[in-house]
């Protein structure tokens, strides 16, 4: 009995490391990347010329090229349009951008299918950030002070949103006007955040609240990565 317990001990950890094994020789999107950044940047020069209403025009349109295609030409889209960004930016098809001359977003990004980012009030997404499917950034709000006036059509205020290096944001979070992430913080899936997340911490909830510390990364700064101020 005890010997067969060992041997299929003996076979999980043979099954462990061939996976891990697997996943340390699959190609990774950075390492794409430096295969067509050339490619990537002769197509930045040809988009050069064309104005900011046409670029948004091809944004809309790239949702109806294929995978990797589409990919390309949103990142090359988002160098054009955004105040600036990195290398290795994955934006997933049905991304709704608003006021992207206001984005700072840094390199090794992922922003999955269906998120919104609006920018209005200014938006800094620091390097190594993946941010899931059906997620909301929203960098302005409505005020109500003039009672003349429907709420929406009240003025609105802007508030700048920073995201701190390494931090994984769950499908359906809403990240609201003048929050900042510090690094390597993670939100869980659902969250509302009105207020900042401390670095190295899980947030959940409605609104969201610190859970518990994962732990920052080694050397961490609140405002490392991508610059924007």
């Amino acid at each position: 009995m005890q010997e067969q317990e060992q041997h299929r001990a003996g076979e999980w950890t043979r099954n462990r490391l061939e996976r891990s094994s697997v996943h340390k020789t699959k190609k990774r999107g950075r390492d794409q990347f430096g295969k067509f950044r050339g490619i990537l940047r002769l197509t930045e020069k040809v988009l050069k010329p064309l104005p900011r209403p046409l670029l948004q025009w091809m944004w809309v349109l790239s949702d109806w090229l294929p995978d990797l295609p589409g990919v390309a030409m949103r990142y090359v889209l988002l160098r054009r349009l955004a105040k600036r960004c990195g290398d290795n930016v994955l934006i997933g098809r049905s991304v709704e951008l608003r006021y992207p001359e206001r984005l700072v977003i840094g390199s090794n990004v992922s922003i999955h299918k269906q998120c919104y980012i609006d920018a209005y009030g200014g938006l800094i997404i620091e390097d190594e950030v993946s941010i899931a499917h059906q997620s909301s950034l929203v960098s302005f709000q409505h005020t109500w002070n003039d009672p003349s006036l429907p709420i929406r059509d009240n003025p609105v205020l802007g508030s700048a949103i920073r995201i701190g290096r390494d931090v994984w944001i769950g499908c359906g979070v809403r990240i609201l006007a003048g929050v900042e992430i510090g690094a390597r913080a993670v939100i869980a899936a659902g969250a509302v955040v009105t207020k900042p997340v401390a670095a190295g911490m899980l947030a959940a909830g409605v609104p969201a609240r610190p859970v518990k510390s994962i732990g920052a990364a080694a050397g961490s700064a609140p405002h490392g990565g991508a610059e924007g101020d």
